[in-house]
């Protein structure tokens, strides 16, 4: 691949005029969300806003990195005017190509590393994105990694995280997707589920973590696949669960069993909120590991196009 992270990732979209950095100072507060929004709706570039309101430089929010087609062309190392049938070919060949991935002993989502009371989630910029949303929300294009109970099999999958105070989020665990039968294992037997959320990766890896991919199957091995490399991971420093090594932010900490608490609303695909205020699995966090400059990558979901409308769109004709 031409890029090992998110950050050389971005250097090739500004290579090929498909991001934009925003150098005035924007809020957190709806300001960066509404931009993110009419970037979709006009086809724009990513967003990378290198001043964010009451956070010391160097915090950034990257918005819309896979929003076109064009941007996950580059992604997959295509050329970004290649066309959907051609993107959809080398996916299939691809996908069916999996490759393990190898374990390191460090990496740069080390570079700073924040236990016990150290822990505050609002170190990072985090976004309310729309108006009506039940709060900031730390994942919108992120992974959730968790180990089933019963076997070797890592899920990582794309789900929702909203802070509730400075070491706890809820979490949109749906007892139909993989997280939530994974969930219920531990829940019956009343542990607590170890989970870690990533944030700001190499894009390939949001990219799979939003596809169908079967029970039972490692989303890294395919991320290896289209990568035509393997994925670097490194050992959490409180948990046996390996992360990306390049990841911007990591949250370690564990999904309690039987404890519910309010989450969302959260403006979904169809333009709106689809539902209100919820009972959800609470994700406390107990350590969080980052880079020095970190970038948190958020994701301003409505009617398409967007990130996820994208992904999604294009995973369903692909595995079709």
């Amino acid at each position: 691949m031409p890029y090992t992270d998110l950050r050389e990732f971005i250097d090739k979209l500004k290579k090929t005029n498909d991001l934009i950095e925003i150098n005035e100072e924007v809020d957190w507060n709806l300001e960066a969300g509404a931009i993110m929004r009419r970037a979709y709706e006009r086809w724009q570039p990513a967003q990378l806003f290198n001043k964010i309101k009451g956070y010391k430089e160097g915090y950034r929010l990257l918005g819309g990195p896979l929003a076109t087609f064009r941007r996950l062309a580059i992604a997959m190392d295509m050329k970004p005017e290649s066309s959907y049938t051609d993107m959809l070919n080398e996916f299939d060949k691809r996908v069916n190509n999996p490759i393990k991935p190898i374990i390191v002993k460090d990496g740069p989502c080390k570079e700073n590393i924040l236990k016990g009371k150290e822990v505050n989630l609002l170190t990072f910029p985090v976004p309310i994105v729309h108006g009506g949303d039940g709060g900031r929300f730390i994942g919108t294009w992120n992974i959730g990694i968790c180990k089933d109970l019963d076997s070797e099999w890592v899920n990582w999958g794309t789900y929702r995280a909203m802070i509730h105070d400075k070491n706890t989020t809820g979490i949109l665990i749906i007892p139909q997707q993989h997280v939530g039968m994974i969930y219920l294992k531990y829940e019956e037997k009343n542990i607590p589920m170890p989970y870690v959320i990533c944030i700001g990766l190499d894009p390939m890896i949001n990219f799979i973590a939003t596809t169908g991919v079967a029970y039972g199957v490692n989303e890294v091995d395919i991320v290896g696949g289209m990568r035509n490399e393997p994925v670097k991971l490194t050992k959490c420093e409180t948990l046996d669960l390996y992360v990306p090594a390049t990841s911007e932010i990591v949250l370690e900490g564990e999904v309690l069993p039987h404890i519910r608490k309010e989450e969302g609303p959260f403006g979904e695909y169809p333009g709106y909120q689809i539902s209100g205020k919820v009972s959800r699995p609470v994700f406390k966090v107990k350590c969080i590991t980052y880079r020095n400059n970190p970038i948190l990558t958020t994701a301003c979901i409505g009617i398409p196009p967007d990130d996820v409308g994208l992904e999604s769109r294009f995973n369903w004709t692909a595995l079709c």
